[in-house]
């Protein structure tokens, strides 16, 4: 089973349905997508265990399990695989093979099995589909216009590089926000007391704009978007 690389994927885990949500899985015709070969790969999972695998119309009964902490084993061939959980909806299923983001892509042949047939078309739906729309809704939401200025850049210890950045909005609340140069997430501080402080990681830096601003303005944390939530 091929693996192709996608940046694209843990930018929108937070749209994903869970995998134990099987009913969405089960009866579909999901085909592989493999840009290697002509053949086409075909699985529909079924009750009881059983995957039905067809490959260019011969189809071989195999079997698979969901095993808890998104975790999925498939026996294809007399060998088993284990593949993570990387993302899921009615059209689109990612499975990870390894600890890089790599994934194995299969899509919903009843929803989209002659519009996306390649690792490309498959980015320009995700993209197309969650991070354009959700930046769109984003700067919606931020009714306020700001101004942003890079003020330094510093390194992590034995980490990435962070931006600062000071962020000035138009009804005069400001802040700052810290964006990775590398995978562009960013975070801005939400401070506890005088010894600790929050770290709000988003996944990119329109959210944690956003996230910032309504922080300043109620008090609340903007869920869309956030990543993780860290004591330092």
């Amino acid at each position: 089973m091929k693996a192709y690389f996608s940046n694209v994927i843990p930018k929108i885990k937070q749209f994903s349905k869970k995998l134990d949500d099987l009913t969405l899985l089960k009866n579909q015709n999901w085909v592989l997508i493999d840009e290697s070969s002509d053949t086409k790969n075909v699985f529909i999972f079924r009750d009881k265990n059983q995957v039905l695998i067809s490959k260019n119309g011969k189809v071989k009964k195999e079997s698979w399990e969901y095993i808890g902490e998104n975790n999925l084993l498939i026996d294809i061939d007399g060998e088993s695989y284990l593949f993570k959980h990387g993302f899921l909806d009615e059209n689109i299923f990612a499975l990870k093979m390894d600890s890089k983001d790599n994934y194995v892509f299969l899509i919903n042949e009843s929803k989209y099995g002659f519009e996306i047939n390649s690792i490309a078309d498959i980015n320009d739906f995700l993209i197309e589909n969650y991070l354009s729309k959700n930046d769109q809704s984003i700067n919606t939401r931020l009714n306020n216009n700001y101004e942003i200025k890079k003020v330094k850049s510093k390194r992590a210890f034995f980490g990435p590089i962070w931006d600062t950045y000071k962020v000035r909005f138009d009804d005069r609340l400001k802040g700052e926000v810290y964006v990775s140069k590398t995978s562009k997430k960013a975070y801005f501080i939400d401070g506890i007391n005088y010894t600790s402080e929050m770290k709000r990681y988003y996944i990119n830096s329109e959210y944690c704009i956003s996230a910032l601003h309504q922080f300043l303005k109620t008090g609340n944390i903007l869920k869309e978007g956030l990543v993780e939530s860290l004591i330092s």
